[in-house]
């Protein structure tokens, strides 16, 4: 086993699992980073035009609990992308409280290369598993998540 841990049979099986996971998932996120590098983007910024295609139209807390980010980094994401026409706020009309943050056309029609050039890099990463480890590794992702998921909400 790659750790130095001394410890019981089952700690040290958790340890090298975890440093595993880490570290694939650490390679394959540099691929997509310098890939949304290359358009000019960043790993966020696509995350956010991704989940407003792919969803439709949603306040900015939902958005910031769908990417795993704080409400105050989210307004800053938000904000470069309105910048650059990607992306406008609208009120909520079922709550004056929050905003909905919309892509907009030109949002749309750059986030589809982008897209595209995305969804090739997974394809390329993720080439060495078959069907089948594709989706153990799937239902073991969702599993690890979901159970640390509703630990954080008791």
């Amino acid at each position: 086993m790659s750790t130095h841990y001394v410890g019981t049979e089952t700690e040290t099986l958790i340890l090298d699992t975890w440093i595993k996971l880490n570290r694939a998932n650490n390679s394959i996120g540099h691929v997509l980073r310098h890939n949304m590098d290359g358009h000019g983007i960043t790993m966020t910024q696509f995350g956010v035009l991704e989940i407003l295609e792919h969803l439709g139209s949603l306040p900015l807390k939902t958005i910031g609990e769908k990417i795993l980010l704080s409400s105050s980094n989210l307004v800053t994401v938000i904000d470069n992308l309105e910048k650059q026409g990607l992306v406008n706020r609208q009120n909520n009309p079922a709550d004056r409280r929050s905003v909905m943050v919309c892509l907009t056309d030109k949002g749309k029609s750059t986030l589809k290369p982008i897209f595209q050039s995305h969804l090739e890099q997974l394809v390329e990463c993720f080439s060495i598993l078959n069907e089948d480890e594709l989706k153990v590794l799937g239902e073991l992702s969702k599993k690890l998540g979901l159970n640390q998921s509703s630990k954080a909400k008791e």
